[in-house]
């Protein structure tokens, strides 16, 4: 049996012969193979051009097995262009006198499985199967934004993708500045798996600055497959595109849109909701959007420091985070400003750069712009703020966008200070009245705006210029730029003063902020229109004949500068309009030049040591020479802010008085005559021809200059203020005669220390119905603000800001009491219909008023201040809920209420028990030392938009009694 089961050797050798004679097939047949090779591959590529044609050529789409299987194809070509360099190589051994056996061997078998994976891909071909009709063409895929995105531009993105959901938007505008992202986004979107479900058409056009219909119906044509003659007519043209559309849901992407399209010129269907066509555009100007009748309109801002950070840095490399570079790059991100296009450039320039020199250089050259040889930055990065800037229509844009560049780099920007700069400069026509002049500038910085030239701050009067755009304005007014030379030094800390073709060349100076000591003896400035030197700490003297040679010189600005005096040369300034002296501390005396100053239209002096000028006065005082003010026959706005003796300032109201042209005018009249005397005899006050005013009067004036901060802050926005310090001169429980007359013109109103009056309605309605701003303090006898009669009277229906501050007799701020001869057990009457007291209130903030118990006294109270946004309640110890308890509300209370600050209040217990809340709106809230509040009306549920509660009370928070079904909110340090 053993021997039966053990092979002959016959049959040993016949196994060990067939590898070996397999392998030997290998080396001696591999001539005949490689052709055999050859043909077969051939004929695979033949049929794979045949299905790649037909694909493309009758507009046909293959199914995932046939895009798997030209894959293969395509891999099968790869390997055989490998073997063919193999084969054509002479292997040899050892010296090379035979060849490598071994490696002919290999390279047969090789030749062999090829030729075995080819009959197979030729066998697994399929006729049909694998090509199906193609869908409508849904577009042009774009190329792929950057894996470098900021985090910023995918929420924008979903903020797009979620509008187009939403029916009843057909238009979505996209605008922001040049180089912030804005075709990126729309990139994004072009490829986004959404627009390709949900449209049959997603078209993308281009439009730029040089468009025209033909332009973009060629375009769009290309893109849907349409042949257009170029003899065919515009109307022809677009009659085919609206046929092939009819009936489709298309997207249109507009990228780069500078004036309105009309699209159904152009030959697309109006996109409404019943065919579910939408359109998207870019632009770097609003006023685009409202053009094109957007729907949505989403601004796309510049990136934050810590995004921009990210986006660099992922850009630039690992380089960014050596320590030895990451100083410079961190630098360099800040230079750029959250410019997305100059992020971009520079970390192609830097990308992976080791040599920390180079960085430096870089950032050097980076910071002067106007002077840069970083060419490729400039190239790319100015010319996108360039065009935007050719393209202003109004010639006053280009100027006003200029003079923006006057200040330092990042520095707010005072619209109203700048347009009166404009005025001066004579941007505007003459014959414009300053509230004209004011609603002109107003409107071109939007249009500004708009076209993303200057940026918007969280202050309301104030604006911002990118740097980016700041730079391009410095490279055009500089010596060697197109427009009208800047000489500007502005934010710049150094002591060497500019050479003197500069100061002859310049239009305009500006040294804001430069740390300046030394002017020279008497620069020759022939056309210099405007010279800005505030903010130059250390600017003690100006020489005597400085301005002997600036005939041109119209703006003149040396505020908060350390000057004593003004050099006597200041006569010669014949075409000076404005002068601008605030904040100069040290300023002792003006000369009785500034009356030759003819042309003067505006002059600011405040905050100095200011005295009319009189034999015996103290030397300390500003010498104002008596008739100086009366002999400028031109001017209109003034500002007299320093503090001013009796005597002084009794002279001073008779000569503005005196003035025909005055139009602004801010002054402490001190005592209620002087102000009496004004209103008595102006004519510009009797003809209501004096459209901003700040008057300040009363028995202790220099009480009110505490609050001047916040009077010129809140005049700016409602331009005509009266501040009014009680003492003595009241009638009875009403105002002087004289502050009842400039109460009824203002719209902003301080009433401080009047000591019998009992409600403020009892002002009547003349004196309170246009006031806007109110702001009530130490006011002993005051116990409401509105009694009954008035409510009869609708008092204060257009008060959009109440302060109430130091009552301590105040028990209400609105009163339903019973009238003389009422019964005591009768009901409170019912308040009277279609009252509007308080209805247009935005902003409540109680300070220090002890007496007063429950914020609202009634429902009724509640019902009024429905527009009520920010409410604040500090310091009232008598206070016990918003509402008391007893009241029966039937509506929902406080609906627009988004801010809350509660502080100092022992004695509150309740919000509002039994009165139905919706806090939607509510998204800020800070809770401090409330020791006996246990319950909060709102959670996570009702108050869906606020994130916690600002609050330092751990174990106040930890004691509060939270709902079992409420959400417990976070508390915020």
């Amino acid at each position: 049996m053993a021997e039966a089961s053990t092979p002959s050797a016959w049959e040993i050798g016949k196994r060990l012969w067939v590898p070996i004679a397999k392998r030997i097939n290998y080396n001696r047949k591999l001539t005949n193979n490689w052709e055999a090779l050859c043909k077969k591959a051939s004929e695979l590529r033949s049929k794979k051009d045949d299905v790649v044609a037909e694909i493309f050529d009758l507009q046909r789409t293959p199914t995932q097995e046939c895009v798997n299987w030209i894959k293969e194809v395509a891999e099968m070509e790869n390997e055989i262009a490998t073997l063919e360099e193999e084969f054509n190589v002479e292997k040899k051994c050892v010296w090379g006198l035979c060849p490598d056996i071994y490696e002919r061997i290999k390279l047969g078998k090789l030749v062999v499985n090829m030729l075995t994976k080819i009959d197979l891909l030729i066998e697994n071909m399929f006729e049909n199967r694998f090509l199906v009709d193609s869908p409508l063409d849904r577009g042009e895929s774009r190329p792929e934004p950057p894996s470098t995105l900021s985090s910023s531009a995918h929420h924008t993105l979903d903020m797009v993708l979620n509008q187009l959901q939403v029916e009843s938007t057909q238009k979505i505008g996209i605008w922001g500045m040049g180089g912030v992202g804005k075709t990126t986004i729309l990139n994004l979107l072009n490829n986004s798996r959404e627009a390709e479900t949900y449209f049959d058409f997603v078209i993308w056009v281009t439009v730029s600055n040089s468009w025209s219909i033909r332009k973009l119906q060629n375009e769009v044509g290309k893109q849907l497959k349409i042949e257009i003659d170029t003899i065919e007519s515009n109307d022809t043209v677009a009659s085919k595109l609206l046929q092939r559309l009819e009936g489709k849901k298309y997207l249109l992407l507009l990228d780069d849109v500078w004036d309105e399209v009309d699209l159904s010129v152009v030959g697309f269907p109006n996109a409404n909701q019943q065919n579910g066509c939408k359109v998207v555009l870019t632009t770097r100007n609003k006023e685009v959007c409202r053009k094109m009748g957007t729907d949505v309109e989403i601004r796309i801002s510049l990136l934050g420091i810590e995004e921009a950070w990210e986006m660099f840095s992922s850009g630039v490399g690992h380089v960014a985070m050596l320590p030895t570079i990451r100083p410079f790059a961190q630098d360099i991100v800040r230079e750029c400003n959250g410019l997305p296009l100059a992020l971009k450039v520079v970390c192609s320039a830097l990308r992976n750069e080791e040599n920390v020199n180079i960085w430096m250089d870089y950032l050097k050259e980076l910071k002067s712009p106007a002077t840069s040889v970083i060419e490729n930055l400039n190239r790319k990065v100015f010319k996108v703020p360039k065009v935007s800037y050719v393209k202003l229509k109004a010639t006053e844009e280009r100027k006003c966008l200029l003079f923006c560049g006057l200040y330092p780099k990042d520095s707010m920007i005072e619209k109203s200070r700048l347009i009166v700069y404009w005025r001066a400069e004579r941007i505007f026509s003459s014959k414009l009245t300053l509230e004209q002049t004011l609603d002109k500038g107003e409107v071109i910085l939007q249009a500004l705006i708009d076209a993303s030239l200057l940026e918007k701050c969280a202050i309301n009067d104030f604006v911002k210029m990118n740097d980016g755009v700041r730079d391009l304005v410095l490279t055009i007014t500089s010596l060697q730029g197109e427009e009208p030379t800047h000489l500007v030094r502005a934010g710049i800390s150094s002591e060497m003063i500019p050479e003197e073709v500069e100061w002859k060349n310049a239009t305009r100076i500006s040294f804001i902020n430069h740390d300046l000591r030394n002017l020279p003896e008497s620069p020759d400035c022939p056309k210099l229109l405007t010279l800005l030197l505030q903010g130059n700490e250390n600017l003690e003297v100006i020489p005597e004949t400085f301005f002997s040679n600036m005939p041109s010189l119209r703006v003149l600005d040396l505020s908060r500068t350390c000057i004593k005096s003004l050099p006597t040369s200041i006569f010669k300034l014949d075409a000076l309009r404005e002068l601008v002296l605030l904040d100069c501390e040290d300023l002792e005396a003006l000369p009785k030049e500034i009356a030759a100053l003819k042309e003067l239209e505006v002059l600011y002096v405040g905050r100095s040591k200011l005295e009319i000028g009189r034999r015996g006065m103290k030397s300390e005082y500003l010498i104002i020479p008596v008739g100086m003010i009366s002999g400028i026959p031109r001017i209109e706005v003034i500002e007299l802010t320093s503090r001013l003796s009796n005597e002084s300032t009794e002279i001073i109201a008779k000569e503005l008085s005196n003035l025909g042209s005055l139009s602004s005018l801010v002054f402490d009249f001190h005592i209620v005559g002087n102000l009496q005397h004004f209103l008595q005899n102006s004519i510009r006050w009797k003809e209501r021809r004096l459209t901003q005013f700040i008057f300040l009067a009363g028995k202790c004036p220099h009480q009110l200059y505490e609050h001047y901060p916040w009077l010129l802050e809140w005049s700016k926005k409602y331009k005509r203020f009266l501040g009014y310090e009680g003492g003595g001169e009241e009638r009875d429980s009403g105002l002087p005669p004289a502050i009842e007359d400039a109460l009824s013109c203002s719209n902003g109103f301080l009433l401080s220390r009047h000591g019998k009056l009992k409600a403020l309605s009892e002002l009547g309605t003349q004196n309170t119905d246009d006031l806007r701003f109110c702001w009530i303090e130490e006011c002993v006898a005051l116990e409401t603000l509105v009694n009954r009669n008035g409510l009869e009277m609708s008092a204060f229906p257009n008060l959009e800001v109440l302060i109430l501050d130091k009552l301590s007799n105040l028990k209400s701020i609105l009163c339903l009491e019973m009238e003389e001869g009422q019964s005591s057990s009768s009901s409170p009457p019912p308040p009277p219909l279609n009252v509007n007291s308080f209805t247009n209130l935005i902003e409540l903030c109680i300070w220090h008023c002890h007496l007063i118990e429950h914020l609202f006294s009634s429902g009724f109270m509640l019902q009024q201040m429905s527009n009520l946004k920010d409410l604040l309640v500090v310091n009232c110890r008598g206070l016990k809920g918003m509402i008391p308890v007893d009241e029966k509300v039937e509506y929902e209370a406080l609906p627009k209420l988004s801010k809350l600050f509660l502080c100092d209040l022992p004695e509150f217990v309740n919000f509002f028990e039994g009165v139905p809340i919706c806090w939607q709106s509510l998204d800020e809230v800070t809770i401090y030392t409330t020791p006996k509040l246990r319950k909060l009306p709102f959670d996570t549920n009702s108050a869906p938009n606020l994130k916690g509660i600002r609050s330092s009370q751990k174990e106040w928070w930890d004691a509060l009694e939270w709902d079992n079904h409420a959400a417990k909110l976070q508390l915020l340090k």
